[in-house]
Formats: C-alpha cells, sequence, structure tokens
C-alpha cells in the first residue's frame, strides 16, 4: 500500500480518529465559553477558566493549581496576578506553610465560578438530552479513564508543569 493509500484510509476514518475529536471538541468548548460565559464577565479571558475552577472553597496554592491544571506554575502565578487586579482572587499566607500564597476566590470571583459553573451544568443537560443519560455518563467513564492511564505513566509532568 503506497503512503497516499495508508494516509487516504486514516482520513476516511477521521470521524473516529481521538485526536482530531478532543481537539475539536475543544474548540467547540471554546467558543461556547466565549459565546455564553465571557458576556457575562467581559473582563475575564478564557485562559483565566482553567485557574478559576479550581480554586477550592478552602482555598489553593499555585502549585495545586498548577498540578490540577497542568498549566506551568509561571503562568498560574502571571493569571493569579491578573485576577487579583482585576478583584477576583486575594492571597493571605499559607497557615498550612507559610512560603507559599493560599488563593481564594473573592465574593465577585465566587459568583463568577458559580455562574460559570451553572451555565456549564446547562451545557451538560443539552449533551444527555442529545446522547441519553446512560451515554454520557459512559462517555464521562471512558474520558476519566483515559485520563487517568496519562496520569498513571511516569513521563516527567512535574518537569513541565511545576516543581
Amino acid at each position: 500500500m503506497s503512503i497516499d493509500e495508508r494516509l487516504q484510509e486514516l482520513e476516511d476514518k477521521d470521524h473516529e480518529r481521538w485526536q482530531r475529536l478532543t481537539y475539536l471538541m475543544r474548540k467547540h468548548l471554546d467558543i461556547w465559553t466565549h459565546k455564553y460565559i465571557k458576556p457575562y464577565w467581559k473582563e475575564m479571558k478564557l485562559s483565566y477558566m482553567p485557574v478559576l475552577f479550581n480554586i477550592d472553597v478552602q482555598g489553593s496554592t499555585a502549585m495545586d493549581i498548577s498540578r490540577a491544571t497542568m498549566i506551568r506554575k509561571q503562568t498560574v502565578s502571571r493569571t493569579i496576578k491578573e485576577l487579583e487586579e482585576k478583584g477576583i482572587v486575594t492571597s493571605k499566607i499559607n497557615k498550612n506553610d507559610r512560603r507559599s500564597e493560599l488563593l481564594e476566590l473573592t465574593e465577585k470571583g465566587k459568583q463568577l465560578a458559580l455562574d460559570a459553573q451553572l451555565e456549564a451544568k446547562r451545557q451538560e443537560e443539552i449533551y444527555k438530552g442529545l446522547v441519553g443519560e446512560k451515554k454520557y455518563a459512559i462517555a464521562m467513564e471512558v474520558i476519566n479513564k483515559i485520563i487517568n492511564y496519562h496520569e498513571s505513566l511516569d513521563i516527567g509532568e512535574d518537569e513541565y508543569y511545576g516543581d
């Protein structure tokens, strides 16, 4: 089989290619977020969302957020600084480790997180309506298994994302 035929065979199965599908899903989610969440919070950038959604109610450190989001600590720190300037996040000395700061959402930040989470929940209900509750649950289970598989690999994420 020639290289062109092999490539064509793969192209014919584009609807089954994991990398293509996850890329398209991410792009659609970015567009959806920009359309349905950004109008309420004009000062928000899409890049703020992973950081914002990974600040626990009890507070989180920049390293916690970096690990949870797989975003470099320096990038998380820069985003946190911007969120502090916008009055969405505040920081204080971490009682458990005085060398780090504990980040908390301000009331404005909590409202933003709640609004965005409720809008995301509405979108999930649309997905469940499209495929049914059972298939949606299966899809979540499959995606989580794939994520867990990648997280179980020892391929140096700590060096890349934070430690």
